[in-house]
């Protein structure tokens, strides 16, 4: 990526809390970009059943011996959500409300609870 680069990527939920090699990329995510979204998705949508999912949203931010990230929002949308990847699959109505709130160039007040 290029220095201010954008970039949103879909990762396993166990990404964010393994040990070893899911513990070396967090550590460069924090390191190297501006990690300040995180979409919480309901098991189903990229992978098999029962996987849950996440996308990370950063911003490639120039070299620097400090960490970028400094904030993170995190949109939870696994409450009340159950989707399949052909019975029930996810549509653009089902992230309205993301797509609202997500401005990563304002405050965020948007939070869903």
């Amino acid at each position: 990526m290029k220095i201010t680069d954008k970039a949103a990527v879909v990762v396993p939920n166990n990404l964010l809390f393994e040990d070893g090699a899911g513990e070396i990329v967090r550590k460069k995510l924090l390191e190297t970009t501006d990690l300040h979204t995180i979409l919480r998705l309901p098991t189903g949508i990229f992978y098999k059943p029962g996987v849950k999912e996440n996308v990370l949203f950063f911003d490639k931010c120039p070299a620097s011996p400090d960490i970028q990230t400094r904030e993170v929002w995190i949109y939870d949308l696994r409450t009340n959500m159950h989707f399949t990847l052909k019975q029930h699959p996810m549509t653009d109505s089902d992230l309205q409300d993301f797509i609202t709130c997500y401005n990563p160039k304002k405050s965020l007040l948007c939070v869903e609870i």
